[in-house]
């Protein structure tokens, strides 16, 4: 039975970790590829001698929401609440120790 219960805790922090880290990682990815278009797409209507409008060179944020991201930012929330209260409890009763 411990043997089920360690497997399951390494697996969830596999899970949490890999949420986690590519959450932060793939958005600032796109954020610096999408800046890069609207500065090349500035530079040519500089050297084309367009009329500069700034919201032609903001990109609306686009909606990635869908059940499965939804489920896997409720799942990251759970285990770092989880981990949190975890980590507390410990840390009082390692105070409690020194006492």
């Amino acid at each position: 039975m411990k043997k089920i219960a360690n497997l399951f805790l390494i697996l969830l922090l596999i899970m949490f970790f890999s949420l986690y880290f590519s959450r932060y990682t793939n958005y600032q990815e796109s954020k610096t590829i999408l800046t890069d278009q609207a500065i090349k797409q500035f530079e040519n209507d500089l050297k084309e001698g367009k009329e500069i409008n700034p919201n032609n060179y903001i990109e609306k944020e686009k909606n990635y929401n869908n059940k499965a991201s939804r489920i896997g930012r409720k799942t990251s929330k759970l285990i770092e609440t989880g981990f949190s209260k975890s980590l507390k409890y410990i840390m009082k009763y390692v105070e409690n120790l020194d006492n």
